[in-house]
């Protein structure tokens, strides 16, 4: 169809063929037939009589990114009086991402002595705000008001998008509120203004002024509000705007549906998102990656793995931002096999490696075990192209893994490099600190950050209470926390909470606990820390009013999981696993571990057990928590002993699965590596690389 075209036009040479050519050129799926029908014209001379034409083959040409030919069109016409072709190749520029050339372009423009027009300024606006231009936009602006179109909507709606794009929100808000009249249009950039800028409430509450003023939702306002709404989480408001697009068949439109897909994901809301991803039919990337968001972000890693498996064998390609997804889950669930596979994939199929994927990548390999793979990647890329967050990631690494002095060194490198440490980089060395007891070295980094001009955050004092209340100094800790400048958060009292436990110390415990349940009552996990505080000290009487408590409010113990790799497969084990076919066996490996590690000192820590159970039962539900039987599996299956034993659990493991753990590691000859909420632990030979500091 396209050379029956191309023939007609050859064949009617002189004729008004203007028509035909123009239907040629929007059909035009190639930049060699483009370059083929440019001759044709060019040849003819049709192009010379033609502006529409001229304009058509240059947007033509930025459709390909072929900026070079579209410019080359331009310089070939009679463009002197013509701001029409003048607006047409800054358009070109502008929408295809060449925001520097766009703005040389404009002021050869008004060198030349062409009036710019309410077609020509809302191009460069909008290249102002993609090069992140505010001053150039500020003096387009007052260039905007000396030529007379500071009151045309068009470039009005331009202006509220570059100030917006600019992160310069309050003066487009007075461009908005100088509006003689408003249309959808502006009133959906100024909303989507505050919604990118996550003023998720301000954005919603200028919905309500547009709805009192009689205007309705479009689809793109709708994607906006969907988006603001995700922002605040708000379950209530979500199903309100997913029933506005049922009833304005919104749903026709992908992007709507990606917008409420996305939404219910932030909301927690996963069982809506599922319903909604298996209802439509015409999936893109974005449909599949929203989903695929949703179950990593409500910590379903295995649920997106499982839907990237599915993604893989459809007709959509997965694309940068699913890698980083797929990435991210991986690193929750700590599998090195399957890191390994993540990663050819990623370079099998050839998807662009940019350094936030790349850091994303180091993270994953540091969070499943395998730190050699992690440094080797840190040193491929030159020092020039790393950044902060490259030296952040390492750094990190090293500390959850127990290795506090190479975080140190590391940390040392990165300053004498020339990289400006920031908030994360003292987060991770802090930590690293803490987690190799080196609290010396961390009271130096605490104090480093305001030489370095890095403002102490709650999440800083969280590391510093942590650090010293495991190293003893609970009286330092709680001083610090009395001291900080801020409201301590429940991270910062959460802290000290833990090291009440390890220290056994119930009246500081109390202090931390009330502060806590105060700021989360829903949290079980601060219940339960003071309910083992209390059961340490036989406090039997406060244990009892504790579980009251929480019975009163509903709140149950987080159920614990230990995951283990196995034949490509990850296997789960809950504490007390269902007595089956799969399970006997396991349960009777355990009995034998026991048995072996009772003969060389083991003695179950019973305080781990609620008191109100009788002693046979005690020693039976220690024996039978999940990571146990995840290492009896591990035992029973990973035959080379040359191979580490990988388990995570998903909460902090308990003192007496560690006490266990070491004796194993020493009995069985084995390395065992298991990555619990907090940290990593390494067990060999009857130690573990926390030296029992954890």
């Amino acid at each position: 169809m396209f050379r029956r075209g191309l023939n007609i036009c050859k064949n009617n040479n002189g004729f008004e063929i203007e028509s035909h050519y123009d239907r040629i050129l929007h059909s035009c799926t190639s930049l060699a037939f483009l370059s083929q029908i440019h001759s044709i014209l060019t040849t003819t001379g049709i192009i010379k009589h033609s502006v529409h034409l001229n304009a058509r083959v240059i947007i033509k040409y930025s459709d390909f990114l072929h900026l070079q030919s579209a410019r080359f069109v331009f310089n070939a016409t009679d463009h002197e009086s013509s701001s029409f072709l003048w607006n047409t190749m800054l358009r070109a520029y502008a929408n295809s991402g060449f925001c520097s050339e766009a703005l040389e372009f404009y002021s050869l423009m008004r060198k030349t002595g062409i009036r710019p027009n309410n077609y020509t300024f809302p191009f460069a606006l909008k290249s102002c705000a993609d090069n992140l231009l505010p001053t150039y936009g500020k003096l387009l602006h007052s260039e905007i008001i000396r030529t007379g179109f500071g009151s045309d909507i068009y470039v009005e709606a331009a202006l509220i998008d570059m100030y917006a794009g600019c992160d310069f929100i309050q003066d487009g808000r007075k461009v908005f509120d100088k509006m003689s009249y408003r249309d959808l249009v502006c009133w959906t950039s100024m909303i989507t203004a505050y919604e990118q800028s996550e003023q998720a409430e301000t954005a919603l509450h200028l919905l309500h002024q547009m709805q009192q003023e009689s205007f309705c939702l479009d689809w793109v306002t709708a994607v906006t509000v969907a988006s603001a709404i995700g922002q605040l989480g708000d379950a209530r408001r979500a199903q309100s705007v997913h029933g506005y697009a049922i009833r304005h068949a919104f749903f026709q439109d992908l992007p709507v549906v990606n917008s409420i897909l996305s939404m219910y994901a932030k909301c927690g809301e996963v069982e809506k998102a599922e319903i909604i991803f298996h209802q439509t039919k015409q999936r893109n990337t974005i449909t599949w990656n929203s989903m695929l968001t949703c179950y990593s972000q409500n910590g379903q890693a295995s649920e997106a793995l499982a839907l990237f498996e599915q993604m893989k064998i459809s007709d959509v390609n997965p694309n940068q931002v699913t890698a980083l997804i797929v990435v991210s889950s991986c690193s929750y669930l700590g599998s090195q096999q399957l890191a390994t596979k993540i990663h050819d994939f990623i370079i099998q199929n050839k998807i662009e490696t940019n350094l936030t994927l790349w850091n994303a990548i180091m993270d994953m390999y540091a969070k499943c075990a395998d730190l050699d793979t992690a440094l080797r990647m840190f040193q491929e890329v030159p020092l020039s192209h790393l950044d902060v967050t490259s030296w952040n990631t390492l750094i990190s690494g090293y500390g959850m893994h127990g290795y506090g002095k190479e975080a140190l060194k590391l940390f040392n490198n990165m300053i004498t490099h020339g990289f400006q440490p920031n908030h994360v980089t003292f987060t991770s060395i802090l930590s690293a600190c803490s987690h190799s007891g080196l609290i010396e070295e961390g009271r130096n980094c605490f104090s480093e950050m305001e030489k370095l001009c890095v403002k102490k955050e709650p999440k800083h004092f969280a590391c510093m209470v942590d650090m010293l209340g495991r190293g003893g100094f609970l009286d330092e800790a709680y001083e610090l926390i009395k001291n900080m400048s801020s409201e301590p958060n429940d991270e910062v009292w959460g802290a000290l909470l833990l090291a009440c436990k390890i220290y056994g110390n119930a009246t500081l415990g109390k202090v931390a606990a009330d502060n806590l349940f105060h700021l989360e009552p829903q949290h079980t996990g601060y219940y339960v820390l003071m309910s083992n505080i209390y059961a340490t000290s036989r406090n039997w009487q406060e244990v009892g009013k504790l579980r009251q408590d929480m019975k009163n409010k509903g709140l149950r113990k987080p159920a614990g999981v230990s995951l283990i790799e196995f034949d490509n497969k990850l296997h789960g084990f809950h504490t007390g696993e269902e007595f089956n076919s799969f399970t006997r066996e396991i349960y009777e490996k355990v009995e034998r571990m026991v048995v072996e590690i009772k003969m060389v000192g083991y003695v179950p820590d019973l305080s781990c057990v609620f008191h109100d159970v009788e002693e046979e039962d005690k020693h039976g539900m220690l024996s039978y928590h999940g990571e146990k039987l995840a290492l009896a599996f591990g035992l029973m299956n990973v035959s080379d002993t040359g191979l580490a034993i990988r388990i995570t659990k998903n909460l902090r493991v308990c003192s007496d699965c560690h006490l266990a753990f070491k004796l194993v590691s020493r009995v069985y000859g084995r390395k065992i590596i298991v990555r619990d909420v907090n940290r990593f632990h390494h067990f060999e030979d009857g130690f573990c690389s926390c030296n029992d500091y954890w």
